[in-house]
C-alpha cells in the first residue's frame, strides 16, 4: 500500500470534517437570532385566534410566563403604568386583557437589536396589535414602539423580557 494514497485519503477526511464544522458553525443561531426570535415567540405565543377554546387559552399561562424574567419592569407611559411584576403576576395581568378580546393579533416588525453585552440585550420593534370582541381593550389596529430589555437565563440559556416599555408613535 503507497503511504502517499493513505496520506491523501487522511487529509481529505480532515478536510471534510473541516468543512462540516465550519458549516455547522455558520449555521449555528447568533445571539441576535436568538433574541428575535424571543420577539417572534412572544408574539406567536400572545396572538389569540378566533374560537380559541377556554383549555387552550389556560394552557397558554406556561408559555406567556415563560417569555418574561423572575421580575418583568412594564411601562406603558401614555396609561402611566410603570411597576415591576413578577413572572407569574405579569402573565396573569396579560391573560386577563387577552381573555377580554374575541381575536387578538401580535406582530412585532422591524425587530433592531441594539446591543447584546453580559447576557442583557437591548431591542426595540414595532408592535402591531389587532384585535375585536365584546369588553376588548382594543377595537381594531394600533401600533407602538416597543424598548425591550431580554435577559439570557444562565441555566437554559433562553431570552426572557426583563424589562418592556411601550409607546405611543408620535410620528413617523
Amino acid at each position: 500500500m503507497d503511504i502517499s494514497v493513505t496520506t491523501k485519503g487522511v487529509a481529505v477526511v480532515a478536510w471534510a470534517i473541516a468543512a462540516i464544522v465550519g458549516i455547522a458553525l455558520l449555521l449555528r443561531p447568533t445571539e441576535e437570532k436568538r433574541v428575535i426570535a424571543a420577539f417572534e415567540h412572544a408574539a406567536e405565543v400572545m396572538s389569540k385566534p378566533e374560537g380559541e377554546s377556554l383549555l387552550v387559552a389556560a394552557s397558554r399561562m406556561g408559555s406567556i410566563e415563560d417569555l418574561a424574567a423572575e421580575n418583568v419592569r412594564i411601562a406603558v407611559p401614555e396609561q402611566r403604568v410603570n411597576a415591576v411584576f413578577e413572572r407569574r403576576e405579569a402573565a396573569r395581568r396579560f391573560l386577563a386583557v387577552r381573555a377580554s378580546c374575541a381575536t387578538l393579533s401580535v406582530r412585532f416588525e422591524g425587530i433592531n437589536v441594539e446591543s447584546i453585552e453580559d447576557g442583557v440585550a437591548r431591542a426595540t420593534a414595532d408592535l402591531l396589535v389587532s384585535g375585536s370582541g365584546a369588553g376588548a381593550f382594543l377595537d381594531g389596529r394600533d401600533t407602538r414602539e416597543v424598548s425591550a430589555e431580554l435577559v439570557k437565563g444562565a441555566d437554559d440559556g433562553k431570552w426572557r423580557f426583563s424589562s418592556v416599555t411601550i409607546n405611543e408613535i408620535v410620528e413617523r
